[in-house]
């Protein structure tokens, strides 16, 4: 799970803060995603590994957040806002690394405030509003923005 916020632990490394997630890993399975394939999928890993995590800038830090729950080796990721607060060229970043992490088979559970591209990335989605659904969205069903903004807002 990476709740909003990432929620890192700012004065421990990086690399201890990926230790982590790996002790909530299953014992007697072979994991499918391992610390290698994490770093190749998300190169500032290796080149931030001793930097503290606090110092790291916000997509920064939702990477190694996103990279600690990997190292659990889930088969259903969490997440609760992954692109709150991050630039432009960081969501971009999260939401090619949720690409590739569906790729290699864990399904991925998403919160997102940006309703058009949580529904380009999903194979099923929900809008709600006041906590009820307002429009379901399918793979391969392309909802205008317009008819988003309408059901995101409750209009």
């Amino acid at each position: 799970m990476v709740p909003e916020g990432r929620h890192l632990f700012d004065t421990m490394s990086v690399k201890d803060n990926l230790a982590l997630g790996m002790l909530a890993r299953r014992r007697g399975r072979t994991p499918r995603i391992d610390e290698r394939w994490v770093a190749e999928l998300f190169p500032i890993i290796g080149e931030f590994a001793s930097r503290r995590a606090g110092l790291l800038s916000g997509g920064q830090q939702q990477l190694v957040a996103i990279a600690r729950a990997l190292l659990s080796d889930p088969d259903l990721l969490l997440l609760d806002e992954p692109s709150l607060g991050l630039a432009p060229v960081a969501v971009d970043a999260v939401f090619e690394a949720l690409e590739r992490i569906r790729a290699v088979g864990v399904a991925i559970l998403l919160v997102e405030q940006r309703a058009q591209r949580a529904t380009d990335f999903c194979e099923r989605g929900y809008v709600l509003s006041d906590g009820e659904i307002r429009l379901e969205v399918t793979e391969g069903t392309s909802e205008d923005p317009e008819s988003l903004m309408a059901a995101y807002f409750g209009r």
